[in-house]
């Protein structure tokens, strides 16, 4: 493993984070559960993420089983996966998705836990989108991903206690599962423009949040401590709620080394 990436990795597992969660990319970089299965040779948890974008579900299939067998990763979230665009795919593809998520779900439950004299030991994960509009929806495709064997849900970053507040009515009306909640720091400005600007999926930060960020900003590293206590108030108040099982922290701008000063206040 690279030395700077170990450090990293030691740096975050003594300030008491632990479990890693690594991103399915459509920018070429790593691959999810090769990086992930190096992560559990360092006996630290592991969701890894995987995607019917990058491969067929025999394709899929295979990685988990080589995974689990050979660096015994055993935690998976399965996504379908934002498709390639055109002006980054080296090879002009959108992608597999020969199946969305809940197909992808019903495949590796049905392979690995039921179809098997000896299941696998694994925890299957899905998402849910708080922020779809169509609630309807987004409520019937939590419920087909249970009947298609998940275990866990993890989901989109919130931003405030509102919005916090908003995704525990909504899950709840639909599962009672284990709910693994994000939450976003927003430490720089650009971050804050582009998940504004509705760059990425899925994810909304609400018109008071964005308005009292961009008030306050003075500088960089004033930013970074109003949007570090925001943070710390916003994890005390979805641990107070006693309704999610565990909470993730998105890497800000893909340094999690950044959120060392939040995880002093809350570990």
């Amino acid at each position: 493993m690279f030395p700077k990436f170990n450090d990293s990795l030691k740096k975050l597992r003594r300030a008491g984070v632990k479990v890693f969660d690594v991103n399915s990319s459509r920018r070429i970089c790593h691959d999810s559960i090769q990086l992930a299965s190096e992560l559990c040779g360092t006996s630290a948890d592991v969701i890894a993420h995987i995607t019917t974008r990058d491969s067929s579900v025999n394709g899929l299939l295979n990685q988990i089983l080589a995974a689990y067998e050979w660096s015994d990763l055993k935690n998976f979230l399965v996504i379908t996966g934002d498709p390639y665009e055109s002006k980054q795919a080296v090879f002009p593809s959108r992608g597999v998705f020969q199946t969305d998520s809940i197909g992808a779900l019903k495949a590796i439950d049905w392979q690995f836990r039921k179809n098997l004299a000896r299941p696998l030991n694994i925890v299957l994960a899905a998402a849910v989108n708080q922020n779809e509009h169509d609630r309807a929806k987004e409520g019937k495709r939590i419920e087909e991903k249970i009947a298609a064997g998940t275990d866990i849900f993890m989901s989109q970053p919130v931003f405030d206690s509102v919005q916090a507040d908003e995704l525990f009515k909504f899950y709840g009306e639909h599962s009672a599962r284990p709910l693994f909640v994000g939450v976003w720091p927003t430490l720089n400005l650009k971050t804050i423009e582009n998940i504004r600007a509705g760059s990425v999926e899925g994810v909304r930060l609400p018109r008071k949040e964005y308005s009292e960020l961009i008030s306050s900003f003075t500088d960089e590293n004033e930013l970074r401590r109003k949007s570090a206590e925001r943070t710390i108030g916003l994890v005390r108040h979805i641990r107070s709620s006693g309704k999610a099982t565990g909470i993730y922290i998105v890497a800000p701008s893909r340094n999690p080394l950044l959120l060392l000063p939040i995880l002093k206040e809350l570990l």
